[in-house]
């Protein structure tokens, strides 16, 4: 069976750090008034995409993935679940200090892998995001309260792209909303809350902690391909996956790549695809579409 372009529904999350930008942003209608995470596309069971249009409406991403898995996959049938989770995130406070393993320290912490990126959509004046270390540090200075003065700090800024690869000490800033595309893992090891009194995991994290992490998380993007139709800008590349931007200046006919799944989410602009501030899945066996915009920009995840 040949698939289409699936529309999924999202999964809200009302964690005590969330706010309404997701709803404002958006113009959304959520089950909370606080919202800090929605989960766009996710095979999970703590929060399964459900589709929302077609012969396939009501169906779980999950069951397309068991039942029609080279459709959906193409030529990444390997997988034993989908592999990718995203979000937006919504920052009203600090988010805790936290790590979470790699592929390499996975088995050693019980965990599942995540590896994840952001791309910043809003940041408010002098809002800051922390990535990686200063230089080395002690298994003390882990479990202390001042971790964060051991971190990079960073300001942050709408546009801004944001590499944390799976043992990076990292956490988002309040003020800021992001889009974050994840391996699908719901893994994560508190070292520092800000005073919340919700439990850390100082043993684990010491285990997935990539020590001596002073690089710069900051990923600068690169134009592939501009033309009087479209831009195209690759984001970021992973081992895991990566993130194009597209801006469309006219209706184009979608450069779908073949024999693989496709993962969108619109960021702005009316279009014949799928609605601002949503996301949908291009499968493997989906037949060409056009895309009837006079702008629209998307995100595309691509997976290695």
């Amino acid at each position: 069976m040949m698939l289409y372009p699936l529309h999924v529904k999202p999964i809200y999350k009302d964690y005590v750090w969330g706010g309404n930008q997701i709803q404002t942003l958006f113009n959304r209608k959520t089950p909370f008034p606080r919202v800090a995470e929605s989960w766009e596309i996710s095979d999970r069971e703590e929060g399964m995409s459900f589709i929302e249009n077609g012969p396939l409406a009501g169906k779980s991403l999950h069951d397309i993935f068991i039942h029609q898995k080279k459709e959906l996959m193409g030529k990444d049938t390997h997988y034993k679940k989908f592999p990718l989770l995203i979000k937006l995130i919504d920052a009203r406070e600090n988010l805790s200090v936290q790590v979470h393993p790699s592929d390499a320290t996975a088995s050693a912490t019980h965990g599942e892998a995540k590896s994840e990126a952001w791309v910043i959509l809003k940041a408010k004046p002098k809002s800051t995001l922390y990535a990686g270390l200063k230089g080395p540090i002690s298994k003390e200075q882990l479990h202390g309260e001042r971790i964060i003065d051991l971190m990079q700090v960073h300001s942050a800024h709408a546009g801004d792209v944001i590499n944390i690869p799976g043992g990076r000490l990292h956490a988002i800033g309040a003020g800021i909303v992001l889009f974050e595309v994840q391996q699908n893992s719901n893994t994560t090891y508190r070292v520092y809350d800000w005073g919340r009194g919700r439990p850390l995991h100082h043993k684990e994290a010491e285990k997935a902690l990539l020590e001596g992490d002073i690089e710069d998380p900051h990923i600068s993007p690169q134009i592939l391909e501009e033309n009087p139709r479209h831009r195209q800008t690759l984001l970021l590349s992973t081992p895991h996956f990566s993130i194009e931007k597209w801006e469309i200046f006219e209706t184009i006919q979608w450069p779908k790549i073949p024999d693989q799944c496709e993962m969108l989410f619109c960021l702005e602009g009316k279009n014949s695809l799928v609605p601002v501030g949503r996301s949908c899945l291009l499968p493997a066996s989906c037949p060409p579409i056009t895309i009837t915009t006079t702008r629209s920009t998307f995100f595309r995840t691509l997976l290695p």
